[in-house]
């Protein structure tokens, strides 16, 4: 668990008081965003997050207990949005309408998905810079948001499967694979690249997925649907004396016909 929050200003809500807490952690939380997205999390001070603020290092205090702290408050809006979009997936797997369509559950979720980057793209950019660094300092709600993504993808996965959905393909390369495919997708959206209509992605990138794994009668089973290891290659029979005197000799015979 990340440290406390300070105790909230005297103040009615939406008073003067309550006004002025709320621009002075937005112009914080902004200072810190842009400062991260150019120098990385670990390298920031809480010096330089107030200066770009233009506020007293002691009001830092008054509204983060440390950089980890606003960290999270940065992250935490986008936790929030991610676990609900993942837990409407889940429920909407384990209807038996999902027999039908099993793309429209995982459509919805991409869709949802995307409304988060375009809500909050500066956030999901510092989460695709530092969610693969080590869970520490000041970084923690970073990773957490990026172990809330991939258990949140394993949980999907294990519900398709167990609703014979989905081919018996292991759960949490499943979903990594496909996690590590949008996260890059994503990034390269933000980098530029032309990966076609956003409001498109979605779509393309389930029936991509799904033309991989989706359940389809008299497929042959993986592995781990048929319980063993796949049998070993057989080498091929060694030729006969025969057949080797006269693999030997072609050559000689080739040389013969040239002179």
């Amino acid at each position: 668990m990340g440290a406390k929050s300070p105790p909230a200003v005297p103040g009615r809500p939406g008073g003067k008081r309550a006004e002025n807490r709320r621009l002075r952690t937005e112009a914080l939380e902004r200072s810190a965003l842009a400062l991260f997205l150019q120098h990385g999390v670990e390298a920031v001070t809480i010096d330089q997050i107030v200066d770009g603020a233009r506020t007293a290092k002691g009001s830092f205090y008054r509204y983060f207990t440390d950089k980890t702290d606003l960290v999270r408050s940065l992250v935490e809006p986008v936790s929030h949005q991610v676990g609900e979009a993942f837990a409407r997936c889940a429920s909407s797997l384990e209807e038996p309408s999902a027999r039908g369509d099993v793309a429209k559950p995982y459509e919805a979720l991409a869709q949802d998905l995307v409304k988060i980057v375009l809500s909050h793209p500066d956030v999901v950019r510092l989460y695709l810079h530092e969610s693969r660094g080590p869970k520490s300092g000041a970084r923690a709600p970073i990773v957490e948001l990026a172990e809330l993504v991939l258990d949140g993808a394993t949980t999907l996965s294990k519900i398709a499967r167990e609703q014979g959905l989905v081919r018996g393909l292991s759960g949490r390369l499943s979903a990594i694979a496909v996690v590590g495919a949008s996260e890059l997708m994503v990034a390269r959206l933000f980098a530029g690249d032309d990966v076609g209509p956003v409001l498109e992605m979605p779509a393309e990138l389930v029936s991509l997925v799904l033309d991989g794994v989706r359940a389809r009668p008299g497929l042959p089973l993986g592995p781990s649907e048929r319980g063993a290891s796949p049998a070993p290659r057989e080498s091929p029979a060694p030729r006969d004396a025969k057949a080797r005197a006269s693999s030997k000799a072609a050559p000689k015979r080739l040389s013969h016909a040239k002179a």
